[in-house]
């Protein structure tokens, strides 16, 4: 770090230290269950499933033109 005053380096200490704080999961712990709920919500997506996007009120109709 290139020559920090003590407010910066003061801001830097207190946020390590809140990051200590975090609990953290193992990747290969937390990967299957994103997993899961992601297979679960494909059904709920408008994006994979285009007749949930056909009742969504938001969607143009219509193409924008260009005159």
């Amino acid at each position: 770090m290139d020559e920090l005053d003590e407010a910066q380096l003061k801001k830097h200490v207190d946020s390590l230290k809140q990051q200590l704080q975090l609990k953290r999961e193992k990747t290969s712990a937390s990967l299957p269950e994103l997993t899961k709920w992601i297979e679960e919500k494909m059904n709920e997506d408008p994006f994979l499933n285009p007749d949930l996007l056909k009742q969504n009120p938001w969607v143009e109709i219509s193409k924008c033109v260009i005159i």
